[in-house]
């Protein structure tokens, strides 16, 4: 398959999965509303630089070690734990404080360009589905890219994060431009629901990495 063709199809593929809900877009939504539309590929660079290290640690064998169960159910309950933390202190921030609409770009104590790439670092270590997806599928994907050589890979990997970064930032500058309709009280509900999302999809991998334990 030509490079060109081949970063198609993996934009294409990667659609699925970049479109779920998930922790990296509860965040680049709520922190959108802060910081516009350059949320969006900040937020995604932290992501992209955990999706090289991954296509890196699966061409070393790394989806052979963790096909054990032990190691993917630790993976689901910490996870999920670490989701079950950012969802609760974001749910009750949002039900007890009556938080102040954000102004992009106006809050001195606002995250810069490194924090908002860090938090794109953490939400996709706390995100179970993300491994899951990369183990049980991106691995045939990386290995059979692989042995085609370099520039498979490369168009491979670049099409795939060219995906995260076209849906993060529409997903920012969605959240910005809402800023006529986003009022205190629409932001606070947006928090909480978030936070919602966040405890319940932790909640599911905590269980499901407890009855990959029994």
């Amino acid at each position: 398959m030509h490079v060109v063709a081949l970063f198609a199809w993996s934009f294409g593929i990667a659609i699925g999965p970049v479109v779920s809900p998930g922790p990296v877009s509860v965040t680049v939504v709520t922190e959108g509303v802060r910081r516009g539309w350059r949320v969006g590929p900040l937020v995604s660079t932290g992501h992209a630089l955990m999706e090289l290290l991954m296509v890196g640690a699966l061409m070393l064998g790394m989806g052979k070690a963790l096909e054990y169960p032990a190691l993917v159910a630790g993976v689901g309950i910490f996870g999920g734990l670490f989701l079950l933390w950012m969802g609760g202190v974001m749910g009750w921030n949002g039900l007890l404080h009556k938080p102040e609409l954000p102004q992009p770009g106006g809050s001195p104590a606002a995250l810069g360009a490194r924090s908002l790439i860090g938090l794109g670092v953490a939400t996709t270590m706390s995100n179970p589905f993300w491994y899951i997806w990369w183990i049980g599928v991106g691995s045939g994907y990386v290995l059979a890219q692989g042995q085609q050589g370099p520039a498979a890979l490369a168009a491979f990997y670049l099409g795939h994060i060219s995906a995260d970064y076209a849906w993060n930032t529409l997903l920012a500058a969605t959240a910005a431009s809402g800023r006529r309709w986003l009022n205190a009280r629409v932001y606070q509900a947006l928090l909480v629901a978030g936070g919602l999302f966040l405890l319940y999809t932790g909640a599911r991998f905590v269980w499901a990495g407890i009855g990959a334990l029994r």
